[in-house]
Parts: structure tokens; sequence; C-alpha cells
């Protein structure tokens, strides 16, 4: 019996996390409208509580772009992932981690912190593949990034996902870091690279 592939999956804050952030910046009653036009008015009566296909939030961030522009639909794929961020913090990192980290040299701390963001990549990059190097520089990696696929850009184009480990990494290990995304998939790379710094 052959058996049927089934799409990655990706954790509902993609969803949760965009539709608040377009709220907060374009109003409720904007953003309800934008909703039910593309199909979406089910997520005025309740968010998802789930896992969803991919594909969900790759077609949420076509129809964002459409709907506002690529410049504007980036600024609120941001914000969502710096929520998602905050969401992640907060909810699924241990207490004692949150405590120990920022108090150890940010090199090691980002040794011990990456590992664990690789091991739970799925439940954000569905099934992009997530990656990061230490040495000679410290770098994210994500090979088939949602927010990049069939887009042709001349810049990076993933909002979400620099907004969400930068977020992430600063809440976590160091405030001081920043994340810039340096290479993406829509400028015709093999996949898409953000460099970790820390600001003076």
């Amino acid at each position: 019996m052959q058996e049927v592939a089934t799409e990655a999956r990706i954790g509902p804050n993609s969803i949760i996390q965009t539709v608040a952030a377009a709220r907060a910046q374009y109003g409720e009653e904007a953003v309800a409208d934008w909703l039910r036009r593309t199909g979406r008015g089910h997520l005025l009566e309740a968010m998802p509580d789930h896992m969803l296909p991919e594909s969900e939030f790759g077609d949420l961030i076509a129809d964002l772009r459409f709907w506002l522009g690529v410049s504007a639909a980036a600024d609120v794929l941001a914000q969502s992932g710096d929520l998602t961020a905050q969401y992640v913090a907060t909810h699924r990192v241990p207490v004692p981690i949150r405590w120990l980290l920022p108090r150890l040299p940010v090199g090691l701390a980002l040794r011990i912190f990456l590992p664990a963001i690789a091991r739970h990549a799925w439940t954000f990059a569905g099934s992009g593949r997530f990656g990061y190097t230490l040495q000679p520089a410290w770098r994210l990696t994500l090979a088939d990034s949602v927010e990049a696929r069939g887009v042709r850009a001349t810049e990076p184009v993933c909002a979400y996902y620099r907004a969400a480990f930068e977020g992430l990494l600063r809440r976590v290990v160091c405030d001081r870091l920043r994340v810039h995304e340096v290479a993406c998939r829509a400028m015709g790379t093999g996949r898409c690279e953000f460099a970790v710094e820390l600001s003076r």
C-alpha cells in the first residue's frame, strides 16, 4: 500500500501573531475585511491552537504582500516574528535557562542555546532546514524558508524569521544581540543566512 505524503506543519503562532501585528498596525476593521476577502473569516471567531500545514503560513504571507505591498508586509511580519519570540521565550524556554544564559559569556550561551533551537526547528521552519555556525562568526541558516519560497527579490525578504531569531536571542541570551539577514533564497542563494552580532 502506497503511503500518502503529508505536508510539513508549523506552529500556530505564525498565523496568530501575524494577524495580531496586522491589527496593531492597520486596525481591527481593515484586517477583518482582509481576512474575509481572503477566505479566512474563521480567524475572526477563533485562532488556531494546533500545528498547521506550512502552506497556510506561506499563503498568508503571499496575501499580505498582495494587500500591503512587500515593504509594508515586511513591517507586519517583523512585528509578528518579535511577538512569536516573546511568546516562545516566555512560555517555552524554562525559567532556569532564562536566568542562566544572560549571566554567561555570549559565545558560551549561544553554544548552549542554539542546539536547543535546532532541536525544535521543525515547529517554526516546517520542511525548511535550520542550521547554525559559531566559527569564524555567529551565523544562522534556513534552507527552503517559507517566507522566501517562490519569491524573486533584490534584497532579503525573511522579515518574520529575522525578527523571531533576534527577539528570541535578545530575550534569552543577551539584549545586545542583533540579527541581520545577509543572504536570501529570494535573491538566488541556496539558503537564507542571518548574521548574529553584538551591538555596542
